[in-house]
């Protein structure tokens, strides 16, 4: 589950990210033959393609801790459930 702080970095982030790519949007219709320019806009979208990765490799993380913990969850009821059987069986 995501906490308000992170959801507030990622829309931070993503607005971030907006601004950003229309100014160089911006900058290389002015320029369009700038080679540095266009070094960043390149730049710039391998970075956001980097970190929407990073963020997705986290989802997929917290979804597969929260999995595990489920099953050491029910695990860890069937056992007690186990040793109340044995405690009734050895009355």
């Amino acid at each position: 589950m995501r906490t308000k702080i992170e959801n507030i970095q990622d829309l931070n982030y993503s607005n971030n990210q907006l601004f950003i790519g229309e100014l160089i949007k911006k900058w290389i219709k002015a320029k369009p033959k700038n080679k540095e320019l266009i070094k960043l806009r390149d730049a710039f979208i391998d970075s956001s393609i980097y970190v929407a990765g990073l963020q997705n490799n986290l989802v997929a993380c917290k979804m597969a801790n929260s999995d595990y913990r489920e099953q050491r969850n029910d695990a860890v009821l069937k056992l007690d459930e186990l040793m109340e059987v044995k405690k009734n069986f050895l009355k």
